[in-house]
């Protein structure tokens, strides 16, 4: 829509990943980095807590993408069906259908799997997404399938991505030996500030436009706004541009980000929460 009147190749900020977006602050480098860690040290559990929309899911698509080689990678959200039956459930991430109507058949099926993957030289890593929605007694069954072994090593490895709710129930006292397994944890902080100007201007450069079409100013309403959050700093930076565009303006002001906002107050039926603890 306002992509030529700006002198951009593309929408600089969309509501979903997109890998040729990235920006790697210090935080999502290092949340990087233990993951990475996590899924080379052995078969333990690895955390990554976040608010909504702090990058969560860039992150597991790029790890998914760098580690492919020697890994068969299986994703879940935080709720089971299956009656639940876990087994069948984690067959389900991995693409595929219990044939079994009864968890010891689905368990069964299970281990043959891993244990095909094992003997191919390949780790079983499951992601499990919004985490802080399973149950105690859930992530307890999680860890004994995980702990199950092939050869005297074990074969399935779990990555838990969740919001910051997700620590406080990893440290209920039933989950001691859950936790015990945990190789790697890492929470996602907000951006500071000075992240926040440098992502913008990051993702306006990578589509093909300046730096210099939002103010120092207006970069900071949207921090503020957005409470360094990038899925929000998207929305409104995204936003803005429309309102500058309709205005036929060369960029956008503060003015502009305040107008977004007003308007957002006083037509809108949706709201921008600031995360959490913040």
């Amino acid at each position: 829509m306002y992509e030529k009147h700006f002198g951009l190749k593309k929408k600089p900020f969309a509501s979903h990943p997109e890998p040729d977006m990235l920006f790697w602050s210090d935080g999502h480098k290092m949340a990087r980095t233990m993951l990475a860690y996590g899924l080379t040290s052995g078969n333990g559990v690895v955390v990554i807590t976040g608010e909504i929309g702090s990058g969560k899911t860039t992150l597991l698509h790029d790890l998914a993408r760098r580690h492919k080689d020697g890994n068969r990678f299986g994703a879940l959200t935080g709720d089971i069906g299956y009656n639940g039956d876990v087994a069948a459930w984690i067959l389900y991430g991995f693409g595929i259908e219990a044939k079994g109507s009864q968890p010891s058949q689905s368990l069964s099926q299970l281990d043959k799997f891993l244990a095909q993957n094992r003997n191919a030289g390949r780790k079983a890593v499951l992601f499990i997404d919004e985490a802080q929605l399973l149950e105690a007694k859930l992530l307890e069954r999680i860890r004994v399938l995980a702990e199950r072994q092939s050869g005297g090593h074990p074969v399935l490895q779990i990555v838990l991505f969740g919001q910051p709710e997700l620590g406080a129930l990893l440290n209920m006292p039933q989950l001691a030996q859950f936790r015990q397994r945990v190789v790697s944890h890492y929470h996602l902080r907000a951006f500071t500030r000075a992240e926040t100007s440098d992502y913008i201007s990051s993702r306006l450069a990578a589509a093909g436009g300046s730096g210099d079409l939002f103010t120092a100013e207006a970069v900071d309403r949207i921090h503020d706004m957005a409470s360094g959050i990038p899925r929000q700093i998207n929305i409104l930076a995204d936003t803005s541009l429309v309102y500058a565009f309709a205005a036929s303006a060369n960029g956008v002001d503060e003015d502009t980000v305040k107008r977004v906002l007003k308007d957002r107050e006083q037509h809108g039926i949706l709201k921008v929460d600031p995360p959490s603890g913040l």
